[in-house]
């Protein structure tokens, strides 16, 4: 992992699953809530997929999907964040059932199953579910140039990169300020929303939790040889590659998990 790559690209925005708070008034019919929580988080997606062992290179095919300067470019926001927030919606669709058994729901609760929309409302509910994710993917871009050192209002408004204190900006404390708003928004939102949620299964927490560690375990471990950086570079670094690396691995622990439990049903009902 280069070092100056964590610092200097993923330090400076802020903290992915803080993005879903700008959705939060749109949360309603006729949008696509998955989509646009899906498109939100989006153009991160990226620093995440290069925390996974899948090699790239320049000439690779994928290299834009590895690439968060691309994903967070106007073209890159079409041909890669829209791509992932969908594969996003695709792959909660793939997990409802698998996660369902995870959790043990409170009694008389449904498990939210519900008919179709029909033939005639598929095509008019898959251009919702788009336009909610393009929707979600320009509140992450607008976000972000403001708090990016090369976002399009941080360049053009110069104030932002003037200096609060030491070598901290305008646009690095609106972005520290940004996250912890936004965490606690999404927090709030879902604290409120606890009552139709069922307990986790305590398996399925040790399991989670797990890989969460050994994920920011990884995530970190370039930090501990001599890297050359400040005390604060390093705990930016540090934070950076304990979230993309824990982030990583319970995506692809996910993906593990619906594959398995997919071909075992497979398997039991063939």
């Amino acid at each position: 992992m280069d070092i100056g790559a964590t610092v200097g690209e993923i330090c400076p925005m802020p903290f992915t699953l803080a993005h879903p708070a700008a959705v939060l008034p749109l949360l309603r019919h006729p949008f696509s809530t998955v989509a646009l929580v899906a498109g939100a988080v989006a153009p991160d997606l990226p620093y995440f997929a290069r925390r996974t062992p899948i090699p790239v290179t320049a000439q690779s095919w994928y290299e834009p999907f590895m690439n968060a300067t691309t994903s967070h470019g106007l073209v890159g926001a079409l041909t890669v964040s829209l791509p992932y927030a969908l594969a996003l919606c695709g792959l909660v669709w793939v997990a409802r059932r698998p996660v369902a058994e995870l959790v043990r729901r409170p009694a008389g609760s449904k498990d939210g199953s519900r008919g179709g929309p029909g033939d005639r409302g598929v095509v008019a509910r898959l251009g919702w579910v788009v336009l909610s994710a393009l929707v979600g993917v320009a509140t992450h871009l607008v976000w972000d140039s403001f708090t990016h050192g090369d976002g399009y209002v941080v360049t053009h408004v110069p104030a932002l990169s003037e200096p609060v204190a030491g070598a901290l900006t305008w646009a690095r404390a609106l972005q520290h300020a940004s996250t912890v708003v936004g965490l606690l928004l999404v927090a709030w939102y879902l604290w409120r929303r606890r009552a139709g949620l069922g307990p986790v299964r305590r398996r399925a927490l040790w399991w989670g939790g797990g890989v969460v560690v050994a994920g920011a375990v990884v995530g970190t471990l370039d930090l501990w040889a001599d890297t050359g950086l400040t005390t604060g570079e390093t705990v930016e670094a540090a934070l950076a590659g304990a979230a993309t690396g824990a982030g990583a691995a319970l995506l692809v622990a996910l993906v593990v998990y619906l594959a398995a439990w997919w071909v075992v049903r497979w398997v039991v009902t063939a």
